[in-house]
């Protein structure tokens, strides 16, 4: 059983979900040209409803096996282990095969209640793929809490790659038989994805359940799953609740534009170019940097477990600084060059105010996102909901008021994301720092960390009147390493980050 360190576990799971998501980019790319806004209004409203149910049916059983297998793994009780995975793929795969069948035979309700009739054929497409994520699942997640985070990032590429291929294809099969049907097909490549990666990781698993994993088994399959529930079910709750207010903050979105004036016909343009184009690119270092999270659990609830509070606070201060030092770059090279990302990845930078106004929440959100991780890893596991319950208050509040402005319209939507953010930000900072305390002093490193931020500003400022009469991709390519160069340069001077911690992260495999 191959382990990685916690850096190089998110270094793996970043790549590869770098390369998802750039794969996932070139997908949406020729789609776009293919579909056009009605078309990705289609195809964004069917995958929000499959992500919605997906959450839903399974929301907080992957952090729960996880989670189990860590602290198991760390007293080294590993036919626990064993059996931990083969109860959990049972449990998943009754769980995936009802829900595949109430979203394929419940495709029109959920097209309805989204306010798009026309996602029906490709919410069925999509339908099959509950299934598949059910029961890799299972796999994915004994392999994050053993800290081997390769066979996830391998089928992760693998089914990006699927996905592509496939989509693209079917897109272009079904183009003659409407905008259903197209992107019908243009989904029904992520279920391909999905089949795919599942099967890679049951395979991959196949050796280690051979092999290696032996011992005392003193424990009941009722107990596995009364343990993987007891952690679970307040996490799925909580996924309820968050994703009916993400349906309703949809619904809301398209309500609110009609109501400030705008037509059907502009009310889907406006929501396809938001989430088609401008949250296209935002959740790329979201999802990547998400991957933190993933890595940071094994640690934590490892360490939780064998009461070494020392390392708790090691890895969170180091999960926290890492995640804005990363953030930081990706927010301000979105904010300042929206129109060059989007006419590179799309010939179409009509929704560049759009991704620059909601860019500054790409850094709220990534803290959040990791700061929630800690304290669920650390027992903490619905103090985040009820934080997050707060900042979507605040988020439903704001878009409702502010969409129907005619002059702000979808513009509201990422203004209200920011200002939510905001807050979920910070109380999950102050409740790690109540619970868990941390080695270094946070508001220092964030004081710092703004120096850095407006150095590196301050160089794409001055740049881009120069540097403007070059190709895009090497205009975008000059000012983003340069920038990043001098932001890394004020990292070092101020101290955020040292030579020394930066040796001992890559040489040392250490865990804490």
């Amino acid at each position: 059983m191959k382990k990685q360190s916690f850096i190089m576990g998110a270094v793996i799971l970043m790549i590869a979900n770098a390369v998802s998501k750039i794969l996932g980019a070139v997908f949406k790319i020729p789609i776009t040209y293919i579909l056009n806004e009605e078309g990705m209004a289609v195809f964004n409203t069917a995958f929000e409803v499959y992500i919605m149910f997906l959450a839903v049916i399974i929301s907080g059983v992957p952090f729960a096996i996880s989670k189990v297998i860590a602290e198991y793994d760390s007293k080294q009780e590993y036919s626990k282990i064993r059996k931990t995975v083969r109860v959990s793929t049972v449990f998943l795969a009754i769980i995936g095969i009802v829900g595949s069948l109430v979203l394929y035979f419940g495709a029109s309700f959920f097209a309805l209640a989204m306010k798009e009739e026309k996602a029906v054929y490709a919410i069925k497409m999509i339908s099959p793929s509950i299934f598949f994520v059910a029961v890799g699942t299972a796999y994915k997640s004994y392999y994050q809490g053993v800290s081997n985070m390769i066979p996830t990032a391998i089928s992760q590429v693998v089914e990006a790659i699927v996905k592509v291929v496939a989509g693209f294809y079917l897109a272009i099969l079904f183009i003659d038989l409407g905008v259903e049907k197209t992107s019908g097909g243009a989904i029904a490549g992520v279920t391909a994805g999905e089949i795919i990666a599942t099967v890679i990781l049951i395979l991959m698993y196949i050796p280690e359940h051979k092999s290696g994993m032996k011992g005392k088994n003193d424990i009941s399959s009722k107990e596995i799953l009364v343990s993987i529930i007891t952690v679970a079910l307040p996490l799925l709750c909580a996924s309820v609740v968050a994703n009916a207010i993400n349906v309703a903050d949809t619904t809301l979105i398209r309500s609110r534009l009609l109501d400030a004036g705008f037509s059907p016909e502009d009310a889907r343009y406006l929501y396809g170019a938001y989430t088609g184009y401008a949250l296209t690119v935002f959740h790329l270092p979201v999802g990547i940097l998400a991957t933190l999270g993933v890595s940071i659990l094994p640690v934590i609830a490892g360490a939780v477990a064998v009461k070494n509070h020392e390392r708790v606070k090691t890895a969170t201060d180091m999960a926290i600084r890492l995640v804005f030092i990363l953030s930081i770059p990706c927010g301000i090279i979105m904010f300042t060059m929206s129109s060059e990302i989007l006419n590179i990845l799309f010939h179409n930078s009509s929704s560049a105010r759009m991704l620059s106004t909601v860019a500054p929440c790409v850094i709220m959100m990534c803290v959040s996102q990791i700061t929630a991780a800690i304290l669920q890893s650390s027992g903490k596991i619905i103090l985040p909901f009820f934080i997050s319950l707060l900042g979507s208050g605040i988020k439903l509040s704001l878009s409702y008021y502010l969409i129907a402005i005619p002059e702000v319209n979808i513009y509201g939507s990422a203004i209200s994301s920011n200002a939510a953010y905001i807050v979920i930000m910070i109380l999950n900072l102050i409740a790690v720092k109540h619970y868990l305390g941390l080695k270094g002093n946070i508001l220092v490193t964030i004081i710092k960390l703004i120096i850095a931020a407006a150095v590196m500003y301050t160089v794409i400022y001055f740049l881009q009147g120069p540097l403007s009469s070059i190709n895009k991709i090497m205009y975008l390519s000059v000012l983003c390493i340069v920038s990043l160069c001098a932001y890394t340069s004020v990292l070092f001077i101020l101290d955020v980050v040292s030579f020394k911690e930066l040796n001992n992260l890559l040489v040392k495999n250490n865990k804490g």
